[in-house]
């Protein structure tokens, strides 16, 4: 099945209003989580669009923009990091400045430690050097913390 039909198909069996905002906030990245949770099981991915997708980002109380930054200090806190790219393109694409989103990576220091910081600043360079925001370098020295030479 081709991208199209697939993504009607899960509009069509699934909660408008959730995958709608999913698509809108994640594009093609939601696209696949919820169509490889759709091939396991129909009902519980449901169950997650309505809570996360219709429910939760929903709400109105806060603004996207706010909404995913908030949501990146979390990644960074609890050190979920395979969703922290897409959760900064997220951000941006709702309106976040770079500069915003490395803020939220150092305010998250202060609970999370360095080293979870760390992960999550290299995360951040990379994705902006790949969508061309910045031109970050790779460092000319070579070892990590344990090398002494």
């Amino acid at each position: 099945m081709d991208k199209d039909s697939r993504r009607d198909d899960l509009l069509e069996r699934h909660n408008t209003k959730a995958v709608e905002t999913g698509v809108r906030l994640q594009g093609e990245f939601f696209l696949r989580a919820l169509h490889q949770l759709d091939e396991i099981d129909s009902d519980w991915a449901e169950q997650w669009l309505k809570w996360i997708y219709e429910f939760q980002y929903n709400r109105g109380v806060l603004d996207d923009k706010t909404r995913v930054l908030i949501i990146i200090g979390e990644c960074v806190v609890a050190g979920h990091v395979a969703q922290l790219a897409n959760h900064m393109r997220t951000a941006l694409e709702a309106g976040a400045k770079p500069e915003e989103i490395v803020e939220v990576l150092f305010q998250g220091s202060i609970y999370a430690g360095m080293p979870a910081f760390f992960r999550a600043l290299l995360i951040y360079r990379d994705l902006m050097n790949d969508l061309g925001l910045a031109h970050y370098t790779e460092p000319p020295f070579q070892g990590d913390a344990r090398d002494k030479r």
